[in-house]
């Protein structure tokens, strides 16, 4: 099963090992209740834990002692390990992996642990900082990928400035959705667009319904390009750079969060909030903060208007506002009040 661990009542942490049985599985497959019950435990747990990566919280010191017991505990049988791996940087600094079973690995007899640093790679194996050699049959390399530069194909904007020359030193961006001086450039995933708690299918899923908004104002109004304006992106950019300061992601440590392989004083790879946060930014679009540029020469703005008609005339339904599905009931009371208001609070 999967369990939780509460530090507090207040502070509930998912555990990253889940063994779910059979008889579960055939329960969540065929009572869509329960395995609605299972998703919202693991959406709101993760949602709820924000504060862990803002330095100085109770929950972000709740976390440290709950990894760090959770290590000596494994450890335990080896305690000049703990002292050799456990970090020196606030959980959550680097990604939290899974990692099911690796600090039961280093316990076994026929594991040793070396924490010198390698210098060299040999036909043989690897040469250590010491002069020592360790003979090796595999060596596995994970190096990790490039996740603070541009793409590997050129992207050209205006001018015939490329994306690799504007993102040096570092990625910059409107809400990680779009550049300046490259018109009609909308990403996904773009810099700042990952979470280091809650949910990133979620702001995958907000990025793509704000890049449909875009696009649709685009055919809808007759525009031939769209950017943000420069300002707009200075501003976002000022906006990352303060919110990080205060957080568990620039400690101590090496990740890919950050630029320069790692090392690097920015965090391109993280929203500056939480998951919650991006979704009311992305929530709705500001259209004051792009630049556009219009199809045609004329100088009428208002000729999407068309001829006075309307499509529902002749392809819809000529009176749909009536329809039950389209009418909004307002809630008995205080409207404000209403359930939907509660979950998520109303915004213009």
């Amino acid at each position: 099963m999967c369990a939780l661990i509460l530090p507090s009542p207040d502070l509930p942490v998912l555990t990253s090992a889940c063994q779910v049985s059979e008889e579960k599985r055939e329960e969540l497959a065929s009572d869509p209740d329960a395995y609605f019950k299972l998703r919202k435990v693991i959406e709101t747990g993760g949602n709820l834990i924000h504060d862990s990566t803002i330095q100085g919280t109770e929950m972000q010191k709740a976390f440290q002692a709950v990894h760090r017991a959770g290590m000596e505990r494994r450890l335990a049988q080896r305690p000049e390990l703990f002292e050799a791996i456990v970090p020196k940087f606030s959980p959550g600094c680097r990604r939290l992996t899974p990692g099911v079973g690796y600090l039961e690995a280093l316990m076994a007899d026929n594991v040793d642990v070396v924490t010198e640093r390698i210098v060299e790679v040999t036909e043989d194996g690897v040469t250590l900082a010491s002069g020592g050699a360790a003979p090796l049959d595999v060596l596995v390399c994970a190096t990790g990928f490039k996740v603070s530069e541009a793409p590997p194909f050129e992207v050209v904007g205006r001018g015939g400035q490329t994306l690799a020359a504007r993102w040096a030193p570092r990625p910059e961006s409107y809400l990680s959705v779009a550049v300046d001086g490259f018109p009609n450039y909308l990403m996904m995933f773009g810099p700042n667009s990952a979470i280091g708690s809650g949910s990133l299918t979620k702001i995958l899923e907000c990025e793509g319904d704000y890049i449909v908004k875009v696009l649709r104002k685009l055919q809808k109004e007759d525009y031939a390009t769209v950017e943000p304006r420069p300002e707009r992106v200075r501003d976002f950019t000022q906006f990352v750079g303060t919110y990080f300061k205060r957080t568990v992601y620039l400690d101590d440590c090496k990740s890919w969060y950050r630029t320069d392989g790692g090392r690097g004083d920015w965090i391109c790879g993280l929203w500056p909030g939480s998951t919650l946060h991006a979704l009311e930014a992305l929530r709705s679009p500001r259209w004051e903060d792009y630049l556009w540029e219009s199809a045609d020469p004329s100088p009428n703005a208002l000729r999407w208007l068309g001829n006075g008609s309307s499509r529902a005339q002749t392809d819809g339904d000529p009176s749909w506002y009536i329809n039950n599905d389209e009418v909004e009931w307002p809630t008995e009371g205080k409207p404000e009040d209403a359930a939907k208001y509660k979950a998520r609070p109303w915004s213009y």
